[in-house]
């Protein structure tokens, strides 16, 4: 069994989640919070767990779940957090190629159009 999974977490929030001195975690307030984990099965979960985190204001992330001492409370360290940075670094270089190519393009247009042409009889 993997010790990875599928949960909706939100970030800690003392005054939607609460905070007791005596009875929390002192470190929590650092954390995202698991709030459910779901087993991976069919599509119409996933459409449930979707709607979750919609009315949750949550995300749906691969996670490794920690219970904190003395509180008990659940927290989620996320795993896709490397995953997300180069999938941004990605896309910003596709458009950045794209945008290159097509510059480079204009300026061969603009360079052939400007040529006079030789013709020799």
């Amino acid at each position: 069994m993997s010790r990875y999974e599928l949960a909706l977490c939100q970030r800690f929030n003392p005054e939607i989640h609460g905070f007791n001195e005596n009875t929390s975690s002192p470190n929590i307030k650092e954390h995202y919070l698991c709030l459910f984990t779901f087993e991976i099965t069919p599509l119409g979960l996933f459409e449930s767990a979707i709607a979750l985190s919609k009315y949750y204001c949550a995300t749906i992330e691969i996670v490794e779940t920690v219970l904190l001492e003395p509180g008990q409370e659940c927290i989620a360290i996320y795993k896709t957090f490397w995953l997300r940075i180069f999938q941004s670094y990605i896309r910003k270089w596709l458009i950045r190629r794209r945008f290159t190519r097509s510059a480079r393009m204009y300026s061969y247009l603009l360079q052939r159009e400007h040529r006079p042409l030789n013709i020799s009889l």
